[in-house]
C-alpha cells in the first residue's frame, strides 16, 4: 500500500523529534567532552577524536545506512587535502565520521559561534572560513598549511557552500592553491543521498541510505598557481563521476 507524503510526515514525527533532541544533547556532551580532552592535548588531536565520536554517534542515533567505498586507493601513511562535495550538513557529519586520517575541517566561521561546539572546534585546531572576506580567507589557508607540513590532512568543501539543487557546482580555484603549493594530492570524495536526507534550512531528516566514495587521489605535481581552474575543473569531474 502506498503512503501518501502527509501520512508519511507524521509517522516519521516520533523520529524526527528523537533525532532533534539527540542531536543537540549530544552537542552538548561531544563539545564539553571535546574542550576538556583539548586541556590535556595542545594539539587537538584528543579533542578532534571526541568529534569523530559525536558525528558517528549522531548518524547510528539517526539511523542513517552509510556505504563507504574507495578506502582501498588510500595509503594510510600519506597525508591528502579531502575534497567532498557539499549539498547538506551531514555532509560534515560524515566527514568526521568516515575520513580515516587524522585531519582538520576547514569550514564556515559561522558554526564556530554555536555556544560551546564553536569552543571545542578552535580547541581541536579546525579552521574557520571567512568566505565573505578574501584576506582572511588566505588566512584560514596558511593554517592549513601549517597543518599539512605537521602532516594533518585536510577536509575542504571546494564548492564553497551547499548546493541549492542536490547538483555538483563549480569549484572555488582559490583553494587549490593549498594542494599545488603544499604538494600534497587532493582525494575528491563523493557524497550521494545527504541532500534527500536533509535538505538546506530544514531540521527534518528524511532517513535514506548514504553513500561515501573516495575516489583516486590526484597529485598536484602536474599544476602551478595559473593551473588552478584546470585542477578545479578535474577535481569537479572526478565528483560528478558516477560513484563507485
Amino acid at each position: 500500500m502506498k503512503v501518501s507524503g502527509s501520512l508519511r510526515r507524521l509517522l516519521l514525527l516520533p523520529y524526527q523529534i528523537f533525532v532533534i533532541l539527540s542531536f543537540f544533547v549530544l552537542m552538548l556532551v561531544g563539545g564539553m567532552a571535546s574542550c576538556l580532552a583539548s586541556l590535556a592535548d595542545a594539539s587537538g588531536n584528543r579533542a578532534h577524536r571526541w568529534l569523530i565520536y559525536w558525528a558517528q554517534t549522531n548518524l547510528a542515533l539517526a539511523g542513517l545506512r552509510v556505504e563507504i567505498a574507495g578506502l582501498e586507493r588510500l595509503d594510510p601513511a600519506e597525508t591528502y587535502i579531502f575534497m567532498p562535495n557539499h549539498a547538506s550538513f551531514l555532509d560534515i557529519l560524515l566527514a568526521f565520521a568516515y575520513i580515516p586520517h587524522n585531519f582538520r575541517i576547514i569550514t564556515k566561521k559561522e558554526i564556530f559561534r554555536i555556544p560551546l561546539m564553536g569552543w571545542a572546534l578552535r580547541r581541536s585546531r579546525q579552521i574557520p572560513m571567512d568566505r565573505a572576506n578574501p584576506r582572511k580567507g588566505l588566512a584560514s589557508l596558511k593554517q592549513a598549511f601549517s597543518l599539512l607540513r605537521e602532516g594533518i590532512s585536510i577536509v575542504v568543501f571546494p564548492e564553497g557552500t551547499r548546493t541549492g539543487d542536490g547538483g555538483i557546482k563549480d569549484l572555488k580555484a582559490t583553494v587549490f592553491i593549498l594542494p599545488i603549493r603544499s604538494g600534497v594530492s587532493v582525494v575528491p570524495v563523493r557524497i550521494d543521498g545527504t541532500f534527500a536526507a536533509l535538505k538546506r534550512g530544514s531540521i527534518l531528516l528524511n532517513p535514506v541510505p548514504l553513500k561515501m566514495v573516495f575516489q583516486r587521489p590526484i597529485p598536484a605535481g602536474a599544476f602551478d598557481d595559473r593551473d588552478r581552474w584546470l585542477y578545479a575543473q578535474k577535481v569537479k569531474e572526478a565528483l560528478a563521476a558516477s560513484p563507485r
